[in-house]
């Protein structure tokens, strides 16, 4: 399958264009003129030059591929930005993925099928993820927070473990982020797309630990350090509104539909996760 990626050098984006590679698919990934594609050209991944605001211009391009992989975010202009990729992806007769993510649920408990309550910085996303499924042959990802290789949000816990200083928690700490490891969630990529799956998936572990359990694993004998949410956000801005949300988000309609079981929790994977982020930071 020939497959179109964008945010292929991001976080998520590179571990789902290397996943789509290893299962035998032909990947051209959408990359900056200033970004290092060395590690994608490695892999045998196709380079187009460009941005999101590219890709009106590249509609003839993407639309020799037979799926098309949304992961990127631009930081100048995005839900415009956004808006108009979306748009483009739409009316192709590829397959379309289109990546969310679980804040658009807000707070509690929630499944695939559940109304959105996102919290105002996402607040423009439910909109793209409709556009996104009208065509009849899309699919939208909610990702939860994720973990593994050099880490994401959890990065800086691991750098300030590793030089036994204080975890930071925004807020009491008692709160559940729903999670998925990086590994699991490529894998989850694959499967939408191989199976060109319609709908609305949730990439997420189903694990229910707190963010002061997730902090003891990651620093047994360390200390947790609780920040107001009210101070945090003189810093951080509506960023805090998402820190703080408490979720118990489930994935069973995807699993069941996609045959998808992740392998790991943060909690039972922790020592993966150590090895991993030393990798990540000595390379």
């Amino acid at each position: 399958m020939r497959v179109f990626v964008t945010g292929a050098t991001g976080y998520i984006g590179g571990a789902v264009a290397g996943a789509l590679r290893k299962h035998g698919h032909e990947v051209t990934a959408l990359v900056r003129p200033e970004s290092d594609d060395g590690s994608l050209r490695a892999d045998g991944i196709f380079i187009v030059s460009g941005d999101l605001g590219s890709i009106p211009g590249l509609r003839d391009t993407i639309a020799k591929h037979d799926a098309i992989v949304h992961t990127a975010f631009s930081s100048k202009d995005p839900v415009e930005s956004d808006r108009k990729a979306v748009e483009v992806f739409a009316s192709l007769d590829a397959f379309f993925l289109f990546t969310s993510g679980v804040w658009v649920l807000g707070s509690g408990k929630s499944d695939e099928d559940k109304k959105v309550n996102p919290i105002p910085m996402v607040a423009w996303r439910p909109a793209h993820e409709q556009k996104a499924l009208a065509n009849g042959h899309g699919a939208v990802v909610r990702p939860g927070c994720v973990y593994g290789a050099n880490q994401s949000l959890l990065a800086a816990w691991f750098a300030a473990a590793e030089q036994k200083k204080p975890i930071s928690i925004v807020g009491d700490g008692k709160n559940r982020w729903a999670m998925v490891n990086l590994h699991d969630l490529a894998d989850c990529y694959v499967r939408i797309v191989e199976q060109r799956a319609t709908g609305i998936f949730h990439g997420v572990d189903d694990s229910r630990d707190s963010l002061n359990d997730v902090a003891k694993a990651i620093a047994p004998s360390g200390t947790i350090e609780h920040v107001p949410a009210d101070a945090a956000r003189q810093k951080m801005g509506p960023f805090v509104d998402a820190l703080i949300l408490d979720q118990d988000v489930s994935s069973v309609k995807t699993r069941q539909v996609l045959g998808w079981k992740p392998s790991r929790t943060f909690v039972n994977s922790v020592d993966e996760q150590w090895r991993e982020w030393r990798t990540g930071v000595s390379s």
